[in-house]
């Protein structure tokens, strides 16, 4: 008995000694704490992990070998109510990143878009860099019961509900764990139409920099990536733009499905891509909120000097500058340098508006960045943005930039953009037109864009910026592979997200609802429309995504077929993609010289 007992000791310390322990980390996307997640491996063991930042579960298994496994639900007792439909192969790199349940942990490449026209600004900052383009987030929000409130009622007696919920908020990311105190609110006006609510949430702490997200709920786009890519469009052209990625968005235990998390307009965020450091004099910003068809519209007219004329329904006040001491002087309320930027284009319209020089663009170039402006208009006309800057003066904001002195315009908000769809403003011809598009508008003169468009120089160069994004990057060839990275990333959670609003739990019955699917997923990236179905979608999308882009870059290719690049344009800093790489002309230029000096 003795040696038997001395032999099973042995045995289970040389077992213990050979063991390893197996490292795992899950996302539960189920939204209810009343369960767990477990690890089942070597065919039928299972091991429940313990939450960690909830809805991350983490553990380790003690056993001498673990080579597939799979994620599973247990109850309370421990017993298996779901297992995920995935197998997976156990290495010391998936033991390191933070996976999702019935979700393939995968490498995912998303080539750029190529670059068209070089930034004029930072596009970020050591702090604040761009969230990464090939990773979904996956945001948690345990809120007070304020949240019941703003879900079930975003609107009361007709007016946006922007009560503020307190929360507990975390974000895990394949490589990261989060936690932070904050708030959520709902965005936007016509976003809240949708059962599928928008929000923003604001952090105590620093999440890459930034303490505010955003997060849109693309509830009519069959494809979940036109704001997606609409974005990236703008970044390739050089606009500073809010950037973003995808994020599973679940609070309390209501689970939301897929979003697009992005920056919205901060300090820090204006630091970052305008400035390039967190040191810098950052200026105030006015958001312009037109109301179409019936007015008023953000028409930039100059008023005169009173502050009490440029209304807080039509020009918003965003965030004013501390730094910015003239100005708090002249008004505490931040609308001194919004009236000094109208006041500045009257008087430059009213000089200048039958002068065909380039001392005309100059002087405008004193006081407002008119090539980043012609660019966003430039992407517009490409994207026929039917709720933003040319066609109706909206979500747009007017920035001024204390350490230039001058103002530029900043674009947000594309979810009416990259559709073809005709509305109620675009004429017959729309589709062909890629100069005039945008000036059918009820009770709007356009003063602002069509007092620019006057002046054939300011043309010229505007048609130069179209052809250039069209030959380089708005085209069918140029965009297809970057959206095929992005459906390659996302389509896992395409029919998740569809079909997650009829579970919503909110009386909230006057939203709207589409029920896309996965299959009009599939069809409107491409080639294929989704029709109007009132009993199904709300919303259609008469051109699939890139047969529009296909379309749309072909007009406006043709429209500037005869126009000559200069060759100022045809150099992108260290882009690949570029025409002329920086990295040739420096060192064609060291031959020339070296060339000279064995010569003369």
């Amino acid at each position: 008995m003795k040696i038997q007992s001395l032999s099973l000791l042995l045995s289970t310390l040389t077992a213990f000694a050979n063991a390893t322990i197996f490292g795992f980390n899950v996302v539960s996307l189920t939204g209810q704490q009343n369960t767990k997640l477990g690890v089942k491996y070597n065919n039928n063991e299972v091991a429940v992990l313990n939450p960690t930042v909830y809805p991350l579960y983490s553990g380790g298994v003690n056993a001498n070998k673990i080579d597939k496994y799979k994620y599973v639900i247990v109850d309370d007792t421990g017993k298996v109510i779901e297992e995920e439909n995935i197998e997976r192969t156990y290495s010391e790199e998936n033991s390191k990143i933070n996976e999702v349940f019935n979700r393939t942990t995968k490498s995912v490449t998303i080539p750029p878009l190529p670059k068209a026209l070089k930034s004029l600004y930072p596009m970020g900052s050591k702090k604040f860099t761009p969230f990464p383009n090939n990773e979904i987030f996956n945001i948690y929000a345990n809120c007070n019961e304020v949240y019941e409130d703003i879900k079930n009622q975003p609107f009361k007696d007709g007016v946006r509900n922007d009560a503020i919920s307190n929360c507990t908020i975390s974000i895990i990311t394949p490589t990261e764990t989060f936690q932070s105190t904050g708030v959520i609110r709902p965005i936007g006006f016509g976003s809240r139409l949708y059962k599928k609510l928008s929000w923003i949430i604001k952090l105590d702490k620093k999440f890459m920099g930034r303490k505010a997200i955003k997060v849109r709920a693309m509830a009519t786009d069959p494809t979940l990536m036109r704001e997606k890519f609409n974005t990236d469009l703008y970044a390739a052209v050089g606009v500073p733009v809010q950037e973003g990625t995808y994020a599973r968005v679940i609070i309390n235990q209501d689970v939301w499905g897929l979003y697009y998390a992005m920056d919205s307009l901060s300090k820090n965020w204006f630091s970052a891509y305008l400035h390039g450091g967190d040191k810098a004099k950052v200026g105030t910003d006015y958001k312009l909120i037109s109301t179409h068809p019936t007015g008023p519209y953000a028409d930039l007219k100059y008023q005169g000097d009173d502050v009490a004329a440029y209304t807080s329904d039509v020009y918003q006040v965003d965030e004013i500058s501390t730094q910015d001491t003239e100005a708090i002087q002249k008004d505490p309320q931040g609308k001194y340098r919004l009236v000094q930027f109208t006041k500045l284009f009257d008087e430059w319209n009213g000089k200048y508006q039958n002068d065909n020089s380039e001392a005309a663009v100059d002087a405008l170039k004193q006081f407002l960045d008119v090539e980043t402006t012609l660019r966003i208009m430039a992407v517009e006309t490409l994207t026929l943005a039917e709720d933003n800057f040319w066609l109706v003066m909206s979500n747009v904001a007017l920035y001024y930039n204390l350490e230039k002195n001058n103002y530029v315009f900043i674009p947000f908000d594309f979810d009416e953009t990259l559709k073809g769809i005709q509305g109620d403003y675009f004429k017959e011809n729309y589709l062909d037109d890629c100069l005039t598009w945008a000036t059918d508008i009820p009770n709007f003169d356009h003063y602002f864009t069509n007092s620019l468009m006057r002046h054939p120089l300011i043309v010229e160069r505007f048609k130069i910026i179209l052809a250039k994004t069209v030959r380089d990057t708005f085209n069918h060839d140029s965009a297809s592979s970057h959206i095929d990275g992005l459906v390659n990333l996302i389509h896992e959670d395409v029919e998740w997200n569809f079909g997650l609003i009829d579970k919503l739990q909110s009386s909230y019955t006057e939203g709207q609802v589409n029920h896309f699917t996965l299959k009009n997923f599939e069809d409107n990236v491409n080639n294929s429309p989704v029709p109007y179905d009132k009993e199904i979608n709300v919303n259609d999308a008469p051109y699939g995504l890139k047969e529009y882009i296909t379309l749309r870059g072909d007009k406006c290719g043709t429209f500037t077929k005869d126009v000559v690049i200069p060759a100022s344009d045809l150099v992108v800093d260290d882009e690949p993609n570029s025409t002329i790489s920086s990295y040739k002309v420096t060192l064609f230029l060291i031959l020339s010289q070296f060339i000279l000096f064995l010569f003369f």
